[in-house]
C-alpha cells in the first residue's frame, strides 16, 4: 500500500475524472445526500428536550434531558460498526453502492422517530424503538461520512479537490442549520404545547421526501475513475479494515485527533448548549436554536471558500487556524453564550462557525490514505472520534454540570480536545500538492 503500489501508477486516468460536468454532478448528489443525512441527524438534537418530555417523563427536566442525551449518545456506538461495515464495501464493491444504501436507512429510520409513540401511550416500548431507529440512525452516518468524502475527493480534479471537499463541510453545516432551523421554526410557529405533542414530529417526517431526492441524484452516478482503475489494476484489497489498521496508524491517530476537535465542538455548541439554555436556564428554545443556526450558516458560506484557498495554500495551514481559533475562542464563545443575550450569542456562534470553516477535512482525511483503504480508513477516522469523543459530549456536558455545578466544564472539556488536534495539525505533512495516490507519507 506504499510508493509505487497500482493504484499509486494509476493517478493520471483518476485525475481526467475531474474534467466535464460528472464532478459537478458527483459534487450534487453527494453533497444533497451528506445534508439529508445531517438534518436528520440534528433534528434530534434540537428537539432532544421535547424529546426528554416525550419519552422520559418525569419531574426532574435535567434527568430527562440526560436521557435523552444518552439515546442521542448510544447512537454514536453504531457510528464505528456502520464505518467498518459500509466502509469495507465501499473499497470492495464501490462508493455509489453504499451512499445509496445509506441515504434509504437514514431516511426510513429518522421518519420511524417521528411516527413512534410517547411514553404515554405504549410506556417503556417508546423509549426501546426511539433507541432502535437511532442505532439505526448510527449505522448510515458511519457509513455516509467516509463515502461521501471519498466520492467527492476522487470526482474531482488535481486542482479542485479542496473545493470540492469543502463543499461537503459546507453541507454538514448545512444539515445540521436545516435541522435547527426547522425546529426553530416549529417552535416560532407553534404554541409550545402544541410542539410538545405532536409539532416535533413534522420535523422528523420531512427526512423521507428529502432521502427520495438525494436518492434520486445518486443513482445516477457512475463509480469514480479512481476506484475502477484499482479494480480493473486487481488492487482491491481482500481486508480493508485490517490493512488501514496496520500500514497507516500513525495517519489514523492524526485524523483522529482532528475530528474529535471537530465534532466535541459541534455537539457542545450546537447540540447541547441550546437544550441546557432552555431547559435549564429559561432561554426559549426558539432564541438558542437561532444563534446557533447563525453560526452554523457561518460555517457554510465560509468553508467553500477556505477550501478553495487551501488549494493554493495548502491543507495544513487552514488546520493549524482552525485548531487554534477554537483554542482561543471557544472560553469566550462560551461565555457569551451562557450570558443569553441574543447579540452576544449570535456573535460567539458566528466566530465559532468561523473556525469550524477552516476544517477541511474531507479532502485532507482524503488525501492521506489510498485508493484500495480510502473508504474504509475515511469511515474509520470519522466514526471512531464521532462515537467517543463527539456524541458523548452532550451527554457528558449535561451530568458535568449535574455533578458538579460548574456550568462552564463542558467549555474546558473541548479545550482540551482541541489541544490535542493542534498538536495533530502542527505535525501533519502537506497533501494538497500531490496526486491523489502519490504517498503523502
Amino acid at each position: 500500500m506504499g510508493r509505487g503500489t497500482p493504484e499509486s501508477r494509476q493517478s493520471p486516468p483518476a485525475q481526467r475524472a475531474g474534467n466535464g460536468s460528472a464532478p459537478r454532478r458527483a459534487l450534487v448528489a453527494a453533497a444533497v445526500g451528506n445534508l439529508v443525512e445531517w438534518y436528520d441527524l440534528a433534528v434530534f438534537g434540537a428537539f432532544a428536550s421535547v424529546i426528554a418530555g416525550t419519552f422520559f417523563p418525569g419531574t426532574d427536566r435535567t434527568a430527562s434531558l440526560l436521557a435523552a442525551f444518552a439515546v442521542y449518545s448510544g447512537a454514536f456506538v453504531f457510528r464505528p460498526v456502520g464505518a467498518i461495515l459500509f466502509g469495507r464495501s465501499g473499497d470492495r464493491r464501490g462508493r455509489r453502492d453504499v451512499l445509496t444504501t445509506v441515504i434509504v436507512m437514514m431516511s426510513l429510520a429518522t421518519a420511524g422517530i417521528g411516527v413512534v409513540p410517547g411514553y404515554a401511550a405504549i410506556g417503556l416500548l417508546a423509549p426501546v424503538l426511539l433507541v432502535l431507529c437511532r442505532s439505526v440512525q448510527g449505522l448510515s452516518v458511519g457509513g455516509e461520512a467516509g463515502g461521501a468524502s471519498a466520492f467527492v475527493v476522487e470526482y474531482a480534479s488535481a486542482g479542485r479537490r479542496g473545493l470540492y471537499g469543502a463543499w461537503l463541510w459546507a453541507t454538514v453545516a448545512l444539515g445540521l442549520g436545516a435541522g435547527i432551523g426547522m425546529a426553530a421554526l416549529l417552535a416560532r410557529l407553534l404554541p409550545p404545547g402544541l410542539v410538545e405533542a405532536w409539532g416535533w414530529r413534522l420535523a422528523f417526517l420531512i427526512a423521507l421526501p428529502l432521502g427520495l431526492i438525494g436518492l434520486y441524484l445518486r443513482l445516477r452516478l457512475d463509480e469514480t475513475a479512481p476506484f475502477r482503475t484499482a479494480r480493473d489494476a486487481g488492487a482491491i484489497v481482500r481486508h480493508p479494515v485490517r490493512e488501514t489498521v496496520r500500514a497507516f496508524p500513525g495517519r489514523v491517530a492524526i485524523g483522529f485527533g482532528l475530528v474529535a476537535a471537530a465534532s466535541v465542538t459541534f455537539n457542545t455548541f450546537f447540540v447541547f448548549l441550546p437544550n441546557h439554555l432552555a431547559s435549564t436556564l429559561g432561554v426559549p428554545l426558539e432564541m438558542a436554536l437561532g444563534a446557533a443556526l447563525l453560526g452554523l450558516l457561518t460555517t457554510a458560506i465560509v468553508s467553500p471558500a477556505l477550501g478553495s484557498l487551501s488549494d493554493r495554500v495548502g491543507r495544513k495551514p487552514l488546520l493549524v487556524a482552525g485548531s487554534l481559533g477554537l483554542l482561543i475562542l471557544i472560553m469566550p464563545a462560551y461565555l457569551l453564550i451562557q450570558g443569553g443575550r441574543p447579540v452576544s450569542m449570535a456573535l460567539a456562534y458566528v466566530l465559532i462557525g468561523m473556525a469550524l470553516s477552516c476544517f477541511v477535512l474531507p479532502t485532507f482525511l482524503s488525501e492521506l490514505f489510498p485508493t484500495p483503504v480510502r473508504a474504509t480508513a475515511l469511515a474509520i477516522t470519522y466514526g471512531l472520534p464521532a462515537a467517543l469523543a463527539g456524541g458523548t459530549a452532550p451527554f457528558l456536558a449535561t451530568l458535568l454540570v449535574l455533578r458538579t455545578g460548574n456550568p462552564v466544564l463542558p467549555a474546558w472539556y473541548a479545550i482540551a480536545v482541541t489541544l490535542a488536534a493542534a498538536a495533530c495539525a502542527l505535525r501533519v505533512r502537506e497533501t494538497a500538492f500531490r496526486p491523489l495516490d502519490v504517498d503523502a507519507g
